[in-house]
């Protein structure tokens, strides 16, 4: 990893460069300086304001990518390790955990001297895109889910060593899970084919952009049991300008107020055209179903309600508001409203 130096390093160096310029601007003997007045308390504070407001920044590995588009990237990925830890535990038949540790910038040689040699390195196409992502898979978790996939407990190789190709076919079930579980959670943004383009044991072989390029490297924790290994996932940001405009947060969780709202008036819009049943009935009483099978014309049968009484009228079979059954003008039986049903 680059060094960055600390606010300490960082004066020492100015004030080293400051008098080295002023000897070299004024080689004759300096002028005796005025002496200054004492600073007043509102001058020490402002300087002081002043003076907490530098921050580090580090030249050599500028900021590519908003805190947006970040926590964009956060979220998304978060959702794929939940997804990822359902698929593997199904797949493998056992309990996994997939954790997000870290989403951060860096360039791709110092992602290149993070991960261990040999271990299993992959190109991903990301059609239509160009370009690609690096997928990287430590041997601490390759080795061991081989092991449980061939029936094995599980356990760590005792020496790291390069992955057989038949040890690779194997491993190809897994990485088409990864693959699958990406697409799934990068749909919210945009729908991209994940394939495996290349493969290598060595991460030096592969270069998916520049060495000095800045990549967003995602960082997954993976537990199988005692079994702790890291995914890693390296995003060229290069490849994510044309679908900057796209990573807006409140798009990609679903929660846009004026969208929400639209939806909402032409949702109620439509329902306005719906039919609803809308029903004002006298309660009767409970009849024994010997008493029902008896029953002739011109029997009488009791009612709980008077037909004046105030009666519920129902919209689909639920209770909405209270009236009375009435006749209008035309002496046609209506419903007059009389207050609304408290919830």
């Amino acid at each position: 990893m680059a060094k960055i130096l600390s606010q300490e390093e960082v004066d020492a160096l100015l004030k080293s460069h400051a008098k080295g310029g002023a000897k070299a601007a004024a080689p004759g003997p300096a002028a005796p300086e005025k002496p200054s007045a004492a600073a007043t308390p509102a001058q020490k504070a402002k300087k002081a304001q002043v003076q907490k407001k530098v921050s580090l920044y580090n030249f050599r590995r500028p900021d590519r990518v908003s805190r947006e588009q970040m926590r964009s990237l956060h979220f998304m990925h978060d959702r794929f390790a939940r997804n990822f830890s359902s698929s593997l535990s199904a797949y493998l038949r056992t309990i996994t955990e997939v954790n997000l540790v870290s989403v951060e910038q860096l360039s791709y040689q110092e992602f290149l001297l993070s991960v261990p040699d040999p271990t299993c390195f992959n190109a991903i196409s990301i059609r239509p895109l160009e370009g690609a992502f690096a997928l990287e898979v430590n041997p601490q978790l390759v080795f061991p889910i081989i092991d449980k996939m061939l029936g094995g407990p599980g356990e760590h190789l005792k020496a790291m060593r390069t992955m057989t190709d038949i040890e690779q076919s194997i491993f190809d079930g897994i990485l088409k899970l990864i693959l699958d579980d990406l697409r799934e959670s990068w749909k919210g943004i945009i729908d991209l084919d994940f394939k495996i383009q290349a493969r290598e044991t060595s991460p030096q072989l592969i270069q998916i952009v520049a060495p000095n390029e800045v990549v967003l490297l995602v960082v997954f924790e993976v537990k199988m049991g005692s079994v702790v290994g890291m995914i890693n996932l390296a995003i060229p940001s290069i490849i994510l300008e044309p679908v900057a405009s796209k990573f807006d947060q409140e798009m990609y969780t679903g929660y846009k107020k004026s969208a929400n709202f639209e939806e909402a008036r032409l949702l109620m819009e439509s329902l306005k055209h719906c039919l609803m049943t809308a029903s004002a009935e006298i309660r009767g009483t409970n009849l024994r179903l010997s008493d029902i099978l008896a029953l002739q014309p011109g029997d009488i049968v009791p009612l709980t309600k008077r037909f004046d009484a105030v009666l519920d009228l129902t919209v689909d079979n639920i209770p909405r508001y209270h009236g009375y059954v009435a006749l209008n003008a035309s002496q046609k039986r209506v419903f007059q409203l009389t207050s609304m049903k408290q919830e």
